[in-house]
């Protein structure tokens, strides 16, 4: 599977502009990836009003209808964050679009990152984001996710191969991004995908420096970006997976008699 990460800059509030740009960039990319992968919220960036006005549906809205075309003109799957509504609520969402312009599934981010006021903006999402493609079994999380190591074992255990992570993550905490990314991989032995924007944000006062990266089963990098608007190709070979896990065997060193909550220390939830 070849992923192109789409690390680009977001003009918040600017929705028409930043879709032109993103599907430009893509376009690029498209004839070297199997998948897309654009960064969080990258229609609108974090401008309240945008986010509200320009909210996809789960079959068609300003960016999706451009996006399926996209995925069907060239074959490609699509992983794209959008705001998306559904039922009256605003949600920060990531949809699975296939090569053929159907959306395969929605991923609604389950924690809302709190600093930037997601909790006002958002509801949060309730299931995990595993799906099945032609590519494989695929697992997805949106940005703050990724310091709940939780999340991306229930994601593996539900048999997910590789899991990709839009993101608008702040400069000040990068290296955590990063390190949290490579955790995640050698962990679950796993390919983690991490695309991150650049640039900087009139929204949320902070500067972001990509680092969109892509991390193999032993958590070794096998791309990273620096701080300019780009697009990377990175390859995943799922056949590495089981070569990994049958040379470091954790999932069979796991003791699941002692991890239930209760077993530890009298501690209750």
């Amino acid at each position: 599977m070849k992923v192109a990460l789409v690390q680009m800059v977001v003009q918040d509030g600017e929705p028409e502009k930043n879709l032109s740009h993103g599907i430009r960039l893509a376009e690029k990319a498209s004839s070297y990836g199997d998948l897309i992968v654009f960064p969080e919220m990258w229609t609108t960036g974090y401008h309240r009003e945008a986010i509200m006005r320009y909210a996809e549906s789960e079959e068609n809205g300003f960016a999706l209808s451009k996006l399926k075309e996209l995925a069907r003109n060239y074959s490609v799957h699509i992983v794209s964050s959008m705001p998306h509504r559904k039922e009256g609520r605003i949600y920060d969402a990531a949809y699975l679009i296939g090569g053929n312009g159907e959306v395969i599934g929605i991923y609604r981010k389950i924690h809302l990152f709190r600093p930037y006021g997601e909790d006002k903006m958002f509801a949060s999402g309730d299931r995990i984001g595993v799906f099945d493609t032609r590519l494989g079994r695929v697992g997805i999380a949106i940005c703050y996710d990724l310091r709940f190591p939780e999340l991306f074992r229930l994601m593996t255990l539900a048999g997910a191969r590789a899991i990709f992570v839009p993101a608008s993550w702040g400069a000040p905490r990068a290296l955590q991004w990063r390190t949290l990314l490579r955790a995640r991989a050698a962990e679950n032995q796993v390919y983690m995908v991490g695309v991150n924007r650049v640039g900087s944000s009139s929204a949320t006062g902070e500067e972001y420096i990509g680092d969109s990266s892509i991390y193999d089963p032993f958590g070794w990098e096998i791309v990273h970006s620096e701080d300019v608007e780009q697009v990377l190709i990175g390859e995943l070979d799922l056949r590495r997976i089981e070569n990994v896990r049958r040379m470091l065997p954790l999932w069979e060193d796991r003791r699941r008699d002692l991890y239930g909550i209760r077993n530890v220390w009298g501690i209750k939830e």
